[in-house]
Order: structure tokens, then C-alpha cells, then sequence
């Protein structure tokens, strides 16, 4: 168990998070390392932070900084482990850096390190929970391994050795909101993710509508929004979403140009998907005013491209209109 003094520098960071303020949060994690420095659990958090922040504003400039806190909260809990006696919290937070890796991992394409550590992150949280059975936090990270390797290993539930674990995931992670110390908050956040990728779009929206009403326009919540409301050909309602993602994107101390990118291209997509090809070609103008920066940033690269298609695609149909 936690000290209080661990407990309220966790509970004020985890809150400096959800208010999107990352760098108070970073300043606030970094207490714990001052306290613990032998400990996973400081140098955990602000990897969590970071990558919270990075997803959020597609801003991986501080990409260097997570790897950095990231790796030293793997070394200290596998030093801790070589040393034997591991409480459940230290292998909670060893078990959880390496499925941030595992996630990171995944983003960048790199499938089976993925999988790897998704494996090596999931067996030490199940030895979290041998521990402590009350430990709620521990079925977070449980839940949310069993969704996504069903997720991403779908082509194979033929095979009798891997199932369908999607609603073992969703409910382990409900048990987390429901009865969770830390992770209640990420948790519900974590489900809008997983209702969207499950295309299960009512259970989505209604959780986006309720978080929104203490975190409004948080960037998470509008990129889910609109990416639901687009998959279900709500387009007016994605466009005022992506209006306001790009206000938010653009105002921010994270801002980086391949989120502004990445909205855009959204946006001009659901404009065009509603017959306003007009307002489609106005950001389609701007995505492409940078493909200077294209050369730097994969993701960038990605989406001019396909601004692009969408471009010759108007070009198209205004002809032949």
C-alpha cells in the first residue's frame, strides 16, 4: 500500500493530467522519483504523462524524454525484481511501463515487439493480482491486454488457442472503474477507445458525453467524437467537432503541426463527404501549405498524400458535375 504522501502527489498529477496541464503534472510526477528514486512508480508516471500528451496532440517531439523515463521505470523495477520480495505494486508498475512500450510499439507499426511485451506486461500484472486481489488498478492493464491482442489477432480466432478475449477485456476494465484507487479516470477514458474500435458507437457517445461534462473539449474525446460521427455518416456533427479540435490543437502549448494536419484532413473530409467541396478545398489549401515539414514527419508525409486523393477526387466530381 501506498503512503498518503505517495497517495496525494498521485491523485494531484492524475488531475493536472485530465486538465490537460502536462508539464505541472511532469513537474508534479517528478516528487515521487525525488522520494522513491529507486522505485518504478515516479518515472512511470511521467512516462504515462508524456505519452498522454504526445497521442492527445500528436506532438512526438517529446519522444526522446518518454524513453527516458520510460526505460529508467523498466530498469529500476527489473533491479527491483532481481532483488526479490516485489510488493504488487511494483510489479503493477513494472507490468504497466512495459505495456506502455508494448503500446508505443504497436503505434509505430512494430507488431510483434508488440506483442512481446504485451505478453511480458500481462504476466507481471497477473502477478500483481496474485498478491493483492483488491489491487482494481491491476484490471486496467488486464483488461485493456485482452481487448486489444483480440483486437489485433482477430484473423486468427479460427485457431483453437486464441479467442475472442474482447468482453473479458471490457469488463475487467469496467471492474477498474468501478472499483479502482488510480486508474478510474483512464479507464473510462480507455472504453471510448475501445467502444469506437468495436464500432459499438451508442455505448461510445454516451460515454464521450458524459466525460465531456467535466473535461469539455479535451482533445481525446474530439478526435473519438469525430472519428465515430464520421463512421456513422454524421458529418455535420463531425465537422463542428473537427472546427473544434482544430481550435483546441492549435491553441495549445503542445501544438505541433501534425495534429493540425491530421484534423484538417478530418475535416476536409467530412465537409466532402457532405457535398461542401468548397470548404474541403480550403483545407485541403492548408494541409498542403505544409508539405515542407512532410519530409521531417511520417505522419504528416501520410496525410498530404492523402489530401491529395481527396483533392483529385473533388477535381473529379466537380467536372463531371
Amino acid at each position: 500500500m501506498n503512503s498518503p504522501e505517495v497517495d496525494q502527489i498521485i491523485f494531484r498529477g492524475l488531475k493536472l493530467v485530465y486538465e490537460d496541464s502536462t508539464f505541472a503534472a511532469v513537474d508534479e510526477f517528478k516528487k515521487l522519483i525525488a522520494l522513491l528514486p529507486d522505485d518504478p512508480i515516479g518515472y512511470f508516471y511521467v512516462a504515462g504523462t508524456l505519452q498522454n500528451m504526445m497521442d492527445d496532440y500528436r506532438n512526438y517531439s517529446y519522444q526522446n524524454e518518454f524513453d527516458q523515463y520510460l526505460n529508467q521505470a523498466i530498469k529500476t523495477g527489473e533491479e527491483r525484481k532481481k532483488r526479490g520480495n516485489l510488493t504488487a505494486y511494483d510489479y503493477l508498475y513494472l507490468g504497466g511501463a512495459i505495456g506502455f512500450r508494448g503500446i508505443h510499439e504497436a503505434l509505430t507499426g512494430d507488431w510483434v515487439r508488440a506483442f512481446v511485451d504485451g505478453l511480458k506486461g500481462r504476466n507481471y500484472l497477473q502477478k500483481a493480482l496474485e498478491i493483492d486481489s483488491t489491487l482494481y488498478d491491476i484490471y486496467y492493464g488486464l483488461g485493456s491486454y485482452h481487448f486489444w491482442r483480440s483486437l489485433k489477432s482477430r484473423i486468427f480466432w479460427w485457431l483453437p488457442f486464441i479467442a475472442d478475449n474482447r468482453q473479458k477485456g471490457i469488463n475487467m476494465i469496467k471492474l477498474t472503474i468501478e472499483k479502482g484507487k488510480y486508474a478510474k479516470e483512464d479507464a473510462r477514458f480507455a472504453l471510448v477507445r475501445i467502444w469506437v474500435e468495436n464500432k459499438e458507437y451508442d455505448k461510445a457517445f454516451a460515454m464521450i458525453n458524459e466525460l465531456d461534462k467535466t473535461y469539455s473539449h479535451k482533445p481525446f474525446l474530439l478526435w473519438f467524437l469525430g472519428r465515430a460521427q464520421l463512421e456513422t455518416r454524421m458529418y455535420e456533427g463531425a465537422i463542428t467537432t473537427y472546427q473544434s479540435l482544430l481550435v483546441a490543437l492549435t491553441s495549445s502549448p503542445y501544438y505541433h503541426p501534425a495534429g493540425e494536419v491530421e484534423c484538417r484532413y478530418f475535416l476536409a473530409l467530412a465537409y466532402y463527404e457532405n457535398n461542401d467541396f468548397q470548404n474541403s478545398s480550403a483545407q485541403i489549401d492548408s494541409i498542403l501549405a505544409y508539405k515542407k515539414d512532410s519530409d521531417k514527419n511520417e505522419s504528416i508525409k501520410d496525410f498530404i498524400h492523402q489530401a491529395e486523393d481527396l483533392k483529385k477526387k473533388i477535381q473529379k466530381e466537380t467536372k463531371s458535375g
